[in-house]
């Protein structure tokens, strides 16, 4: 009976046993606790990227849907030495076997083929310039610049002049063929950058001859790049694309309705209603 505990050992060991199962209780609280903020987290957070998935999704979707599918035009091309320039920096287009209409308006692109908001001018509206080209409904100039300071934007532009020098039939198909490719690589449907090899390819695939797409590397003039930068700069031009409607910088090209902007046809916000 020596080991028998008395009535105040017996409550006191009872007094610790319940202090640590309150000890073990809190820590079990506290673990649920963590427990589930770190769910609510994640369901926060997978809860965002579903939303986040939906509005991309559907902002894609919409710009799918904006995006101008067509089959680029033969033209003939005619370079363009704009006042207080030494060389021509620009390019006029028309369909092969178009004339101008005669109160044709002009319309004046600055572009970079590594400016996104140029892919989408181009994605959204390629269509629609096409087929103005083809018919000669409005005077279409290029001028290609580099002013983002990257390797594919100078042998894009470079290799713009020299084709539309040397291969000009194939100017507007390869004029597309290089913006699907840097829309792809901007837009993240491509991992890869683009580099010469891209632009050859989008020359090759034009229809120009082998034998200038493997001299590209060699034969277009960077200079040339250099000095179409510095006219856009003197211009008072900062940034891509810059579009001018009849000699005047123009905005409404951000309405992706060319047709509508030249008269041409009634705004599609008009005729959808």
């Amino acid at each position: 009976m020596a080991n028998q505990q008395t009535k105040a050992e017996r409550r006191e060991a009872a007094r610790e046993k319940a202090r640590k199962l309150q000890e073990l209780e809190e820590k079990r609280a506290k673990r649920n606790k963590l427990i589930t903020i770190i769910v609510s987290v994640v369901a926060i957070a997978l809860v965002g990227v579903a939303i986040w998935s939906i509005v991309a999704n559907g902002s894609d979707d919409e710009e799918d849907a904006m995006r101008q599918e067509y089959d680029p035009v033969a033209v003939q091309v005619e370079p363009v030495t704009i006042e207080g320039a030494d060389v021509p920096t620009g390019f006029s287009v028309l369909g092969e076997d178009a004339e101008h209409s005669e109160d044709a308006q002009r319309v004046e692109i600055y572009f970079d083929y590594m400016c996104i908001h140029c892919n989408n001018l181009e994605q959204w509206n390629g269509g629609d310039l096409n087929e103005i080209t083809a018919q000669g409904d409005a005077e279409i100039f290029y001028y290609p610049v580099a002013i983002l300071n990257n390797d594919i934007s100078a042998y894009g532009a470079a290799t713009f002049q020299y084709i539309a020098e040397n291969s000009p039939e194939h100017l507007m198909a390869y004029h597309k063929n290089l913006f699907d490719i840097t829309d792809a690589y901007l837009y993240n449907r491509e991992a890869v950058r683009p580099d010469w090899d891209s632009v050859k390819q989008a020359a090759r695939d034009a229809g120009v001859p082998d034998d200038m797409v493997d001299s590209l590397e060699s034969e277009v003039d960077l200079e040339w790049v250099n000095a179409a930068n510095q006219q856009f700069s003197a211009n008072g031009f900062t940034g891509t694309p810059t579009v001018l409607l009849n000699g005047e910088v123009n905005y409404e090209y951000a309405e992706n309705d060319f047709p509508a902007m030249l008269g041409l046809a009634e705004p599609e916000a008009d005729t959808e209603e």
